[in-house]
């Protein structure tokens, strides 16, 4: 019953994680530290202003605003060429590369 109780807490939390991303509105200040952390991370595959001159990783400004676990799921888990980052990234970086990437680079707040 311990083993069952330790699941149910487990499974929870992983369900709350992803659900916090849910948000479609974003704030500047939000925007502005994913674009920082979005810049450090990010910008080697998909380019500046999410503008990359490739075509081996997805144009980032056409992420469906309204599917934000996609996102959390693609990031945090990887997606084609793309590599896990849930190593890397906390849960809260991650909300905050949600924020600059959704709000289409702080153009839509």
């Amino acid at each position: 019953m311990k083993l069952r109780g330790i699941f149910m807490i487990l499974a929870a939390g992983a369900i709350a994680a992803p659900a916090a991303l849910s948000q479609t509105t974003f704030n500047a200040k939000d925007a502005e530290q994913g674009r920082e952390l979005y810049l450090r991370t990010c910008r080697g595959c998909h380019g500046v202003n999410m503008v990359n001159g490739g075509t081996t990783s997805y144009d980032l400004r056409k992420f469906p605003v309204d599917d934000p676990q996609r996102f959390f799921n693609a990031v945090s888990n990887g997606k084609n060429n793309m590599p896990a980052w849930k190593d890397a990234l906390t849960q809260d970086q991650i909300k905050l590369l949600w924020a600059y990437v959704g709000s289409r680079g702080g153009k839509e707040l």
